[in-house]
């Protein structure tokens, strides 16, 4: 079903070191504007070189940047207080994990690229630009925009080593997933859910056949409650996940 209303948002290049950078500064306890102003100047030699144009590329970068890990919408202040504490918990080579789950959880964009590119590597070895640009098109319009925006989803996938391009320009095969043996498993699973807009799911199929998650092998074995979710019986052998519901306010 098309959806003309998902906003692009996720629509510039973005190097894995420029995510690795803004959650290394809130890390480190700066403020926003502080963090805003540390990103100008380590991208001011790498995008938009010698520009000041308020709304240039490297401003679009920043926004894109600050919208994953600084400016997040409130009821995700704490999923993302967790998503920063499994950075500092994971070895490098995971954490690209944890800016994925990020992105799919800030971005319907992001996450809606990441379906799509998941159901066409389940049908076959190698998904071309254009293959996934109409797949994106049928879902959310005839726009350039939205050409445009895929592309560079694309490359920031194929830089973050999650995709690996073939021998034919413009033809991708994804990397060996990335194995998720921890606590992360759990928080890549909530990105999942918060990305379908929807209040449950039974694990199995979230764990199995999410394919937004292509990128990682998952196992349901590391799933474990926490704040933000609780399991419940699902029929016979069946787990259930869901978020758990807010306190109810005191009557007046």
């Amino acid at each position: 079903m098309m959806n003309k209303n998902v906003p692009i948002g996720f629509s510039q290049f973005i190097k894995r070191a420029w995510l690795d950078f803004t959650v290394h500064q809130k890390l480190e306890g700066h403020s926003p504007i502080k963090v805003r102003a540390a990103l100008d100047h380590f991208l001011a030699d790498q995008v938009s070189v010698g520009s000041n144009a308020r709304r240039n590329s490297r401003q679009r970068a920043i926004s894109i940047l600050s919208k994953l890990w600084l400016n997040v919408p409130q009821p995700l202040d704490s999923f993302r207080e967790e998503g920063l504490t499994q950075f500092k918990k994971n070895p490098e080579n995971i954490r690209i994990a944890v800016h994925w789950g990020m992105a799919m959880a800030t971005y319907p964009f992001f996450a809606t690229g990441a379906e799509n590119m998941g159901r066409l590597l389940k049908l076959q070895n190698e998904v071309s630009t254009v293959q996934l640009q109409k797949r994106m098109r049928e879902k959310l319009g005839e726009r350039e925009t939205v050409t445009r925006a895929t592309r560079q989803l694309i490359r920031c996938w194929t830089e973050w080593g999650i995709l690996i391009e073939g021998a034919n320009k413009g033809v991708y095969q994804v990397a060996p997933p990335i194995n998720i043996d921890s606590q992360l498993t759990t928080w890549l699973l909530e990105s999942a859910l918060l990305a379908s807009q929807e209040q449950s799911a039974n694990l199995h199929n979230l764990v199995n056949h999410t394919p937004a998650l292509f990128p990682f092998h998952l196992s349901s074995d590391y799933f474990t409650p926490n704040e933000r979710l609780e399991t419940f019986s699902q029929g016979v052998n069946e787990t259930g996940v869901t978020f758990r519901q807010p306190p109810a306010e005191p009557s007046k």
